[in-house]
């Protein structure tokens, strides 16, 4: 082997090796990048997931909140409405012991002012469908 062989197979013994080294080095840093894009990619996605996680904890909370809020509303109206019935019931039994004491005081008096009651009403409810 000549010295041009020796020196041609010693340049091209170097030259793969740099090769091999800047193909290590390439794939080293393509490893690395893609380790740092896929950390990022799925640290990204955890931050996503918290947040829609926290999105959710919120609206199930306020909708707890807004059903206690109805249950109360209706809790409310449910005792006005039984208290106006109770209050209805004294005034008709304070309203019809006036009447009956009164109709032992004088019957004929109780008796006109139903009579004249009823004819009132029955000429509204004629007025009424007359239109």
């Amino acid at each position: 082997m000549t010295d041009a062989d020796r020196n041609i197979d010693e340049a091209t013994k170097a030259a793969t090796e740099a090769a091999r080294g800047a193909a290590d080095r390439v794939g080293d840093t393509a490893t690395g990048s893609a380790a740092r894009l896929s950390d990022a990619a799925f640290g990204a996605a955890d931050r996503i997931s918290d947040t829609a996680s926290d999105a959710a904890d919120a609206f199930s909370a306020t909708a707890h909140a807004k059903k206690a809020e109805l249950a109360d509303t209706i809790d409310t109206i449910s005792h006005q409405a039984t208290a106006a019935v109770s209050s209805a019931k004294e005034g008709v039994n304070e309203g019809v012991a006036y009447v009956k004491e009164r109709y032992r005081e004088n019957p004929g008096l109780v008796i006109a002012i139903g009579a004249a009651a009823l004819i009132g009403v029955v000429t509204v409810v004629k007025a009424i469908t007359r239109r």
